[in-house]
């Protein structure tokens, strides 16, 4: 049943900004524990004013994973009835009106973000088939490995392979097909799934978040690559996803800002995107590695 009473997504906020009106959304304001403004929206450390259990101080690294953890071990203190959970951002919402091909993002100007609505209708026809929503998928010119190692530290990521090594070995196989053998991911860590599901999900990567969090360290670096867990989270929800074999539906997401990009309509826009999208995973698929017995060997440093 999609009412508000069994279906709850999470909008995490970290600042004033325009909400959408709609009783399936829950604001939240992430890092309320260490921020010094009030949002008037729930928190990601109390319920009713009382303290609880959370991760709120985490949130210079965690990210949007501290609405994340406050909603696995308090939100059905407030919705006891909750089938499903979903998680979107103040500016970004799964769109159930629109479909681009050419992109995950569809722009839109924040002036128009009070049109909002989710559509349930159709996201009860997503659910009830089984499915779980997420994000299109994030296509990237080589490897997520190698597209992780390019932006952030790839010392993390080798703590990471050796954490989910240790705790998780039946997802080791996955993990190196997911980035070694693989160009996309499900980025924003935006979804919608049963609640039994997300249970699931959370108990198994906060388990291995907190070990690598345990064995890595942040010391100097710059509050964009702080947010080194929110970052790996995106990556493991794709290898919970290939692991588990879950059926999904991707959808775009609406993207509000103040100077929305344009759209740029029609056939040969359309056949330009689709045309660099090919070229890319051909390339990728050239050069990729096939004998899948020395994938392990990836993350030996000579």
């Amino acid at each position: 049943m999609i009412d508000s009473n069994h279906v709850k997504i999470l909008v995490c906020c970290h600042k004033e900004s325009p909400l959408p009106e709609d009783d399936l959304l829950l604001p939240i304001h992430v890092g309320s524990g260490i921020s010094n403004i009030s949002l008037n929206i729930q928190r990601d450390d109390q319920i009713n004013g009382n303290i609880v259990e959370n991760i709120s101080d985490k949130n210079q690294g965690f990210c949007e994973l501290t609405a994340l953890y406050w909603a696995w071990k308090n939100i059905k203190k407030i919705y006891p009835n909750l089938e499903y959970i979903g998680l979107n951002h103040y500016r970004r919402y799964f769109a159930f009106d629109e479909v681009r091909h050419t992109g995950s993002a569809i722009h839109r100007h924040v002036d128009s973000i009070s049109n909002y609505k989710v559509d349930k209708h159709k996201l009860e026809k997503i659910l009830s088939s089984g499915k779980i929503v997420t994000n299109s998928k994030a296509m990237l010119k080589c490897s997520v490995a190698a597209s992780y190692e390019h932006a952030h530290n790839s010392s993390d990521l080798r703590i990471l392979h050796t954490v989910v090594k240790e705790l998780y070995p039946e997802y080791l196989d996955t993990f190196n097909e997911l980035y070694i053998r693989t160009n996309y991911f499900y980025d924003c860590n935006m979804f919608i799934m049963p609640f039994n599901e997300f249970e699931h999900y959370c108990e198994w990567l906060f388990s291995i978040l907190f070990e690598v969090e345990r064995r890595v360290n942040t010391t100097g670096y710059d509050p964009y690559q702080r947010r080194v867990f929110g970052f790996m989270a995106e990556h493991l929800f794709t290898l919970w996803i290939m692991s588990r074999k879950l059926r999904i539906q991707p959808l775009n997401y609406i993207m509000y800002s103040e100077s929305p990009k344009p759209y740029k309509k029609g056939i040969m826009e359309f056949l330009k995107y689709k045309k660099s999208i090919f070229k890319q995973n051909l390339g990728f698929k050239i050069s990729k590695p096939y004998n899948k017995n020395l994938l392990e060997k990836y993350w030996i440093i000579p």
